[in-house]
């Protein structure tokens, strides 16, 4: 069945890897001594050979992906925040502009500032 001491070697860690874990060739070549074109040719051919009798499976959650759903969560909910807060706060500098423009044209006073140089 091996043709190649390599293939001895690591054919049935890079199947295992592909079926049971779901890594792919570009995956797999970082985890062993095989490269990417060798590891999509065992694949290829083990699937010729057998067909669907070993099926792919979704590969295992780990804590580590958890932890990143969490954190993409949390990380929603403060942009959510965020865009409230800067809502409230345009709205609050939108307020005192108006009431700068009352002040001014009841009280007939300049209160913003004059830009240009002073003469």
């Amino acid at each position: 069945m091996y043709k190649t001491e390599k293939q001895r070697k690591y054919y049935d860690e890079v199947i295992r890897l592909h079926f049971e874990e779901g890594y792919g060739p570009d995956r797999i070549e970082t985890i062993l001594p095989v490269g990417h074109t060798t590891a999509q040719r065992w694949i290829n051919n083990f699937v010729a050979e057998n067909g669907k009798e070993y099926p792919m499976t979704k590969r295992k959650t780990t804590d580590r992906d958890t932890a990143n759903t969490d954190e993409v969560e949390l990380l929603k909910n403060e942009i959510a925040i965020l865009q409230s807060q800067l809502k409230y706060q345009q709205m609050r500098a939108d307020a005192y502009d108006t009431m700068i423009d009352i002040a001014e044209k009841r009280f007939k006073i300049e209160i913003r500032k004059k830009y240009g140089a002073k003469r």
